[in-house]
């Protein structure tokens, strides 16, 4: 456990950092991905962030399945290498480690995560061992390439005192209790694995008296940052010493309810205090209790994925652990009956809200121990056989976070007009005149038979989704569709203008059927010939169709569970699809066509609709040891070094009005000398360019001073002196002399 590095993210930093969580709605951050599909990079985008927490139980606990704190696969079966050890015993291998991790590695392929964060796994190597393996080998050796994986150690209770710390820096932390069993090498922990490169980690000890008549680990909070991401990721295991309360046999000092509630808060208070400073984290862990109450502030200050379902049918709380109680026993401990319970104690946690959440209840451990089911199941032959799916005696829980849109096309005649969005979905126009390049920043004409069309679908129909986009209406248009995803005999979901009753449309059909059941939400009152900013969302879980112009919620109408399909057509803009046919061509013009995965609440759409984006920006280019280079844009300081005194630092801004010139003001200081050299608004401070509607800026900063530590910030402005909060704070070094 590296406490050099935690040092560091427990610099003093700006209030921002706090303010930012209030509502569990944080600012973009100023560092954030390229979204596939854009080649130009205009199109920077918070990614979401598709993580699972899980206990692995992976090292501690009984060799059967009635022995205390048992679970599958922690040795597992042993091979003999046909190799000795300079004692002359045989040198054996274990299958149980890579079974562990290939279920790791099997979750993360069937819910599509690009993270994980894991608890009680083994990494790295004890010192003198050459014949375990570990847990992290072995989920390295599992992943495929463009992973990396970053550890802390914990103490265990029976140690004497917490390991002295390395001075190096560690991916895989060397410091902490050396995990136990024939199968295992290393240092007990936790863990987070994540599909791309963490550039900085820290770890926070936690410094729970060890050896003091407690029975569970000193823990610590783990947190990474990783390249391009917009979040940090954090995990911790928090012991709950409620059972303890009392003192071990053996041991000098009793223990009180009052001290173990104490030792619980403390955690806990640690764990708030790392969070708090980053604009944009996830965390995930194992928290011991089932009472929310005992994890705030966090339920105040963060979205918990299971506190709601996403989708019909979706149940929220989900269990995540898994217990046999009420045990009756053969005289060689065998089961001849027992009762499964559950409750839930693992959580997921984001600044941000969620698009999805689930506990992944078939990776838990539910065999049938029984003797009459497997009678070698007991304390002398120990052949308990877990089921194929059994890797713990905790279920995983995993969420999605919202992300940016999946698609967003600005369709206003650059080279880039149709690319864009995490999807990495690109359109192909077909027909149609040239672009009209003057109006409101650029637009794509439509004349009634032409289009642009995505290769494949861009949301799921069946589940929530939000389509949105500026159109203008010809005054000689018919009906005419602004965008819509085919199905096979009609389109899943259309936004339209409906010409007989003057009105803007979101509808989405009952059946993929020929004829015209559609449940549709309605607003009279369009304006031909007059920009409109239509937003169409389905909320899966309410059953609701939703429709907002110019970012005000117009209309609602119920599409229920029952009749909630997914079609697998391709996206378009500029038509839609009728018993079979092409149909409602649309004739005018749309412009800046986006999509997201899930349902934006109301405020998000006004906020998206009306309100300039706090701008996100690509990295300065720092250099570094992998584990202390850093995007920068956490509260800490001095961390990661830029490439020359003179960096430029570059950022994305976006008006909600494509119309609309816009830039980026930055703010850059001195943290050595506490010097003040850009200030937002000031000459100077705005960047060298500015874009119509949205793009990349950027400002090439004055000399720097060789070796000092510098912070920066920026937000977008235009014409009318209007201007966005500021970004997140980031920081950086300037290379020595």
């Amino acid at each position: 456990m590296r406490r050099r590095v935690a040092t560091w993210l427990r610099a003093a930093a700006p209030v921002l950092g706090a303010a930012l969580l209030i509502g569990a709605q944080a600012t973009p951050a100023a560092a954030v991905t390229t979204t596939a599909g854009d080649a130009a990079g205009n199109a920077y985008t918070r990614d979401s962030v598709r993580a699972a927490t899980w206990n692995m139980c992976g090292e501690a606990g009984g060799e059967w399945a009635s022995a205390p704190g048992y679970c599958p696969w922690r040795n597992g079966k042993a091979t003999d290498t046909g190799l000795d050890k300079p004692d002359g015993k045989p040198i054996l291998s274990y299958d149980g480690p890579r079974t562990k991790m290939q279920g790791v590695v099997n979750l993360i392929n069937k819910r599509n995560l690009n993270a994980v964060m894991l608890q009680e796994v083994c990494g790295g190597r004890t010192p003198g061992d050459l014949y375990g393996t570990s847990h992290l080998d072995e989920l390295d050796a599992l992943l495929p390439e463009g992973w990396s994986i970053a550890s802390a150690g914990v103490t265990r209770p029976d140690e004497l005192a917490e390991e002295p710390e390395r001075p190096t820096v560690e991916l895989i932390d060397q410091e902490g209790s050396n995990c136990r069993g024939d199968a295992l090498t290393g240092t007990l922990g936790v863990a987070i694995a994540v599909k791309g490169e963490i550039t900085w980690k820290s770890e926070t000890d936690f410094h729970t008296p060890v050896n003091a008549g407690l029975s569970m680990s000193s823990g610590t909070v783990l947190c990474v940052e990783v390249a391009g991401w917009e979040n940090h990721l954090c995990t911790t295991h928090i012991s709950n010493f409620d059972e303890d309360a009392k003192s071990k046999p053996g041991q000098p000092a009793d223990i009180t309810q009052d001290q173990a509630d104490a030792y619980y808060k403390g955690q806990m208070d640690k764990v708030v205090d790392v969070v708090k400073k980053f604009p944009s984290v996830v965390v995930g862990g194992d928290f011991n209790t089932t009472r929310a109450d005992r994890i705030q502030p966090l339920y105040s200050l963060m979205a918990e994925c299971d506190q709601r379902s996403y989708l019909p049918g979706d149940t929220a709380n989900e269990v995540t652990k898994l217990n046999r109680t009420s045990a009756q026993l053969d005289a060689n401990a065998g089961y001849l009956s027992y009762e499964n319970t559950s409750s839930k104690i693992d959580y997921l946690f984001a600044t941000g809200d969620f698009t999805g959440c689930d506990s992944a209840v078939e990776y838990g451990d539910r065999t049938d121990y029984l003797v009459g089911t497997q009678p070698d199941c007991q304390n002398i032959a120990k052949k308990c056989v877990p089921g194929p799916e059994a890797y713990s005696d905790h279920t995983p829980l995993y969420g999605y976070t919202q992300g940016g849109p999946v698609l967003s096309w600005k369709l206003d005649g650059s080279a880039d007009a149709a690319v864009g969005g995490s999807g990495a979905h690109s359109g192909v126009r077909t027909g149609g005149t040239d672009w009209d390049l003057a109006d409101h920043g650029g637009a794509l004409p439509l004349d009634g038979d032409d289009t642009v069309t995505a290769a494949g679908p861009v949301v799921n129909t069946a589940q929530s989704f939000t389509v949105s986009a500026w159109a203008k209406v010809d005054p000689a248009a018919g009906t005419s569709a602004v965008v819509a995803q085919d199905g096979s005999r009609i389109s899943g979901m259309i936004l339209w203008y409906n010409a007989p009753d003057n009105s803007w449309r979101f509808g989405m059909p009952k059946a993929d059927a020929d004829g015209w059941s559609i449940d549709q939400a309605i607003s009279p009152g369009a304006v031909k010939g007059e920009w409109t900013r239509v937003t169409g969302v389905f909320d899966a879980a309410a059953g609701k169709t939703r429709l907002y112009v110019n970012g005000v919620k117009k209309a609602e109408a119920a599409h229920l569970s029952a009749d909630q399909w997914q079609a697998k057509g391709p996206f378009v803009v500029g038509r839609d699809l009728v018993n079979g046919a092409q149909n409602a061509f649309f004739k005018g013009r749309i412009q800046r066509v986006e999509a997201f995965g899930y349902a934006l609440r109301d405020d998000q759409i006004a906020n998206h609709s009306g309100s300039m984006t706090v701008p996100t920006g690509e990295n300065i280019q720092l250099t570094g040891e992998v584990g202390t280079r850093t995007q920068g844009c956490h509260q800490a300081q001095g961390i990661g070094t830029a490439a020359s005194l003179t960096p430029t630092l570059t950022a994305t801004v976006r008006h909600p009005d494509p119309s609309k010139d816009v830039w980026a003001e930055f703010s850059l200081w001195d943290n050595t000398t506490s010097t003040q050299i850009l200030t937002l608004g000031t000459p100077g401070s705005r960047s060298a360019t500015t874009v119509k509607g949205q793009g990349t800026v950027s400002l090439t900063v004055p000399t720097l001073a060789p070796g000092h530590s510098y912070g920066w910030r920026v937000r977008t402005a235009d014409q009318t002196t209007n201007s966005t909060p500021v970004s997140a704070n980031c920081h950086f070094k300037t290379p020595a002399a």
